[in-house]
Parts: C-alpha cells; structure tokens; sequence
C-alpha cells in the first residue's frame, strides 16, 4: 500500500523522496529530522533538503519545541486542493496549448546553409531517403562539389541504392552520361526538352523540398508534407515532358 500511495502522490507532482518523505510525516505526526528520515528510509542530510522543498509549497509546517526543530504535515486536503487547482488551470488553457501544438506541426521548418561543406552533406542525407525526385544539372553540380559527384557515381556503378529514384536532367553530355549510368543502376532519367534551362536544382525527397542555387551557392531545405507532395506532382507533370535517350 506504501509504495502505490508514494506513486500517487508522484503522479501530482512530488518525486519519489518527497512522497516517502510526505508519507512518513503524516504517520509520525511532529518529529525530527533524524526519525523522519529513519522513517522515510532516506539519509538525513537528504531528508533535511527535502522538508525544505515541502515546506516552501506548503505541505510541511515546522515546529520548534525548545531547541529542538521538527516537522509536520500539513492537512493531506492541501495536497488534492493544490492537485485540483492544477488540473483546472490546464483545463482553462488546454485550446490554447492544442492551438500552439496544432501551429507547431502545420509550420514548415526551413535550413538554410551558404558553403560546400553543408550542401555536400545535404546531398548524402537524401540517400538515406525512401524515395527521391532530382531536377538538376549534373554538369553544374560536377563544377561545384566534383568530389561528391565522383562518390556519387561510384554509388550508382556499384548499385548501392536504398532509394528509388528519378533523375531529370539539363541536356548535355555530361548528364546524358549520367542517364545512362541511371538506367543501368534500375533507376530513371530523362533529359528535359530543348529549350527548358533551370538555374537552379530542386530535389524532392520523401517530405522534403530543397533548392540548390550555384551562384551565389547556397541551399534551402524546406522540411513539410504538404509542399514536399505538391513539388512532386509538380516533378511528374515535367517529367512526362522529359526525352528517353
């Protein structure tokens, strides 16, 4: 009975010493520090700090009898008063923080990064994705992070692949290379119709949307559902557009 009354008490807000503590004092009544302790099964250097805490909320009275100091409970109706008062204080302000939830999960959060090292991890991280939308010019992004691009490659030819992926590229002889590469990794390419030129990369993967600009360079990662879906709908009406090699 002990320790499901200390749970309880845990349940409202006391820790675990000052339930044991709070407990022992309501069946000893006024004692010392020393047999409170014994009492609660506590150390008395802890037990002392602890009737501090409880005394400052009110739910412990100290006495001095003499020069002797002790303590006692105060009346357990204090505890269910001040556990009530709690209760319909967050009743009151529940819409309030639902409302601060419901805004938190709706609100996209944006990464902006302005040097190679971040756009190279950037990049890594989509191949842990599930599934994965490229809009991109390898060419450029060879003349930008050469070393990632080779590593990249080296993927691809090797075929360790976790994703599934599409790859619309700009048309040149470098990312007509690298449709090949794409098809012969069971992955798809395409090369864009003549005449359409993007000066920036979009990447779509799973609920992300990023945007690589090359001059100036940096990158935005957009990490939402709702815009990640729309970019890839976006993506697949394009791509029907986009040549075979």
């Amino acid at each position: 009975m002990d320790i499901k009354l200390e749970k309880i008490f845990e349940n409202i807000g006391f820790d675990e010493k000052e339930s044991k503590t709070y407990l022992a004092l309501l069946e000893l009544d006024q004692e010392t520090v020393s047999k409170i302790a014994k009492q609660a099964r506590l150390k008395r250097a802890i037990t002392y700090h602890v009737l501090s805490r409880l005394k400052s909320r009110g739910y412990v009275q100290e006495l001095l009898e003499g020069k002797v100091k002790k303590f006692s409970a105060a009346d357990p109706s204090r505890v269910l008063q001040n556990a009530s008062a709690a209760a319909e204080s967050l009743r009151i302000v529940m819409p309030i923080v639902k409302a601060m939830q419901e805004k938190g999960q709706n609100k996209p959060k944006i990464e902006y990064f302005d040097d190679k090292e971040s756009v190279i991890a950037v990049y890594r991280n989509f191949s842990a994705r599930k599934s994965i939308r490229y809009l991109a010019s390898i060419k450029r992004l060879f003349d930008v992070i050469p070393d990632e691009v080779v590593r990249w490659t080296d993927r691809l030819r090797n075929q360790r692949l976790k994703s599934k992926e599409k790859y619309l590229l700009q048309d040149s002889k470098e990312d007509r290379e690298w449709v090949k590469l794409v098809e012969k990794a069971g992955q798809e390419a395409k090369i864009m119709t003549k005449g359409l030129k993007m000066y920036t990369d979009f990447t779509i993967a799973d609920n992300v949307l990023c945007i690589t600009s090359f001059d100036p360079l940096y990158v935005v990662v957009i990490h939402s559902p709702g815009i990640a879906v729309s970019a890839a709908q976006l993506f697949d009406i394009v791509w029907l557009s986009g040549l075979k090699i």
